[in-house]
């Protein structure tokens, strides 16, 4: 693993508008955590910090004015449009002490079931949880997967990890698969016969007029009984 050199001056003072103008002056807030003394507020240059990160550093040997630690890089912040360093922690760490962190997996070479049997290569894990020394950390972790045939996968109890490095993840996660992606096929859906319910609505009306017809005629009725008796 490449340790980058990086040089820090100090924060001087903290505080989101005085971030905001550092950060336009070309300068990142990073802090430097240290488990017997207080954190330290550092400002290290924009474009020496993202050309370290670009290359994948995760090991830095810092100089800053209290000295030079070697740190390891505990967390990137981004700014929201994820194009530029927003802040950085810095952890400082023994030689001799296990890290817990996250390296990529790249898969190498193409499967046979791809090649020969027409399927598809599925990576469902793309990062790794290990631990290790720091001087054992790797830039990422690599896995081979031209033996693979269809419907066959490999987990992470397949992978070998370089010496000094230890998975933590379940041994049995799938890692990646040949499989045969099947086309689905469109059912046109079944037309259905159209609602009932407005028919039902006319032939109550029609009724409902029906008997109001028949109720007037039999009120008439009634009305010329009525003056046939008077005369």
């Amino acid at each position: 693993m490449e340790i980058i050199q990086l040089k820090a001056e100090v924060r001087e003072h903290v505080g989101t508008r005085i971030a905001r103008r550092q950060r336009r002056q070309g300068l990142v807030p990073v802090v430097l955590l240290r488990k017997k003394e207080s954190p330290l507020h550092l400002l290290i240059a924009s474009q020496e910090l993202e050309r370290a990160l670009k290359r994948g550093a995760r090991m830095v040997d810092l100089t800053h004015p209290q000295g030079s630690d070697r740190v390891f890089i505990k967390e990137i912040q981004y700014d929201h449009f994820g194009d530029h360093v927003y802040h950085v922690d810095f952890t400082k760490v023994a030689m001799d002490e296990m890290l817990t962190l996250d390296v990529s997996l790249v898969v190498k070479g193409k499967p046979v079931g791809v090649q020969e049997e027409g399927g598809v290569l599925d990576q469902y894990i793309r990062i790794l949880k290990i631990q290790c020394l720091p001087s054992a950390i790797p830039d990422k972790l690599e896995i081979d997967v031209s033996h693979l045939k269809k419907d066959q996968h490999l987990t992470i109890r397949d992978i070998a990890a370089p010496p000094g490095v230890k998975l933590i993840q379940d041994p049995d996660l799938v890692v990646a698969a040949v499989t045969e992606h099947k086309e689905e096929e469109i059912v046109p859906a079944a037309v259905t016969p159209g609602p009932t319910e407005p028919e039902l609505i006319k032939k109550e009306k029609a009724e409902e007029v029906a008997e109001e017809g028949e109720g007037a005629a039999k009120k008439e009725e009634k009305a010329a009984s009525k003056k046939e008796e008077k005369k």
